[in-house]
């Protein structure tokens, strides 16, 4: 893993995160169908906002960590190879922006592992992703697992309007990254190759979003970087208002 480029002063972009995101992915979709694993990796469900705007943006699979130690053995090889490559990649990230960053100590990375694919049709406005009410995120993290797809590139608009109300829609960005409007719209667009990384500030103005998917389908995995002193859920875990303000910044991220 490598830093490959500084697409801001705050946003980061690694390479080579991941050694075979293919394998990856191609052995999520192959245990889709198998029942034995869906207590930890599920099949996928629909991927919508948590407004009130009825979006889809795709599908994805929220993991149940607890469950792995039942799993059949014939199967928990390949979920801990899951579970694990992901896991190991964001505390990896977050690691090396911490030394790249100049900065001292162990990141607080969330614990939560997850997957999401964005499908034709889909599109996510401007945002950024400290909501809910929840106060904890400091850094978020965006593992690109392939890029074979059309459309889907990532803008950031890094500016203080609020682009959620009407008032400022004439600031709002196309869905089209190459509508000519965009370019002027926008802070920056990328594209990042498949088994690389995005991060960058949780919190306003870092507002990013996705653009239209067209062809193809694009598999991503979120990640975090919580405030230091911030502990999910005490010694018993997570908390229910935690998991809840969680799976909402999920369905309206990335």
């Amino acid at each position: 893993m490598q830093l490959e480029e500084r697409l801001h002063e705050n946003v980061y972009m690694y390479s080579d995160v991941i050694e075979n995101p293919q394998e990856i992915i191609d052995l999520i979709n192959k245990l889709d169908s198998d029942e034995r694993v869906h207590k930890v990796i599920p099949k996928w469900n629909n991927w919508n906002s948590s407004s009130r705007d009825g979006n889809i943006f795709g599908k994805k699979k929220d993991f149940n960590l607890a469950e792995v130690e039942g799993l059949d053995p014939e199967v928990r090889k390949d979920v801990d190879l899951i579970i694990s490559t992901i896991r190991n990649a964001i505390r990896n990230i977050a690691e090396a922006f911490i030394v790249d960053r100049g900065l001292k100590g162990e990141p607080n990375v969330s614990p939560f592992v997850g997957i999401s694919k964005y499908i034709p049709g889909c599109a996510m406005g401007a945002h950024f992703d400290r909501q809910a009410g929840d106060n904890s995120l400091e850094w978020s993290i965006i593992i690109y697992w392939n890029d074979d797809y059309e459309g889907g590139e990532i803008s950031f608009v890094i500016r203080p309007e609020d682009l959620r109300l009407e008032v400022n829609g004439h600031l709002r960005p196309p869905d089209d990254a190459l509508d000519p409007r965009t370019k002027d719209m926008v802070t920056f667009t990328a594209k990042p190759k498949a088994g690389s990384a995005l991060i960058f500030p949780s919190t306003d103005p870092y507002k990013h979003q996705v653009h239209i998917m067209k062809e193809g389908e694009k598999y991503i995995t979120p990640g975090f970087i919580f405030v230091d002193g911030y502990v999910v859920g005490g010694p018993g875990g997570p908390s229910e208002e935690y998991i809840k303000a969680y799976h909402e910044q999920m369905n309206g991220m990335m």
